[in-house]
């Protein structure tokens, strides 16, 4: 009988370990199905604003200044503020952030996954994501204080845009 109980104990814990799922989940590109159909390199600034509030001055995100090079360095779009891109035919998506990886340094931006709503033509159209991969710098170091009050900081980045249909 002890035998049984232990042998029902373990299993049930087994059971409750495959519940908490100590495997990664996927992501909403692999869930979605989402297919790969550009891959370029942005090169920028992202820019901030100093500003307080009750917890005191900090570098408050405004929007991004950079270009998208395909691998021969040709650009092929810009980066807009709300997580637009327009691209060279003036095909334009807008998006949100719906999945952030983890900050793994804190000069560098977090990976990204943004969900958008493309037009109808051209380079951009029925692209349905964008990833932002390997960010390198972007971020600012050090805080801002009363004198820097509503000056703007541009901080240099880089990092891979990968666009799914």
């Amino acid at each position: 009988m002890r035998l049984a109980s232990a042998c029902l104990l373990i299993t049930s814990v087994s059971a409750l370990l495959v519940g908490c799922s100590l495997a990664p989940t996927k992501s909403v590109l692999e869930q979605q199905k989402a297919v790969a159909v550009y891959s370029w390199e942005a090169q920028g600034q992202m820019v901030f604003r100093c500003t307080y509030d009750e917890r005191g001055f900090f570098w408050a995100f405004l929007y991004p200044q950079g270009k998208l090079l395909d691998d021969k360095g040709r650009e092929q779009a810009v980066l807009g503020s709300d997580f637009s891109v327009t691209a060279r035919d003036g095909s334009l998506v807008k998006g949100r952030i719906i999945e952030q990886g983890p900050q793994e340094s804190a000069r560098n931006l977090r990976t990204a996954v943004i969900a958008v709503e493309s037009t109808n033509h051209g380079l951009l159209s029925g692209v349905r994501y964008y990833a932002r991969r390997q960010p390198e710098g972007g971020m600012p170091l050090a805080s801002c204080s009363a004198s820097q009050r509503g000056h703007l900081l541009r901080v240099p980045f880089r990092a891979r845009y990968v666009f799914y249909r």
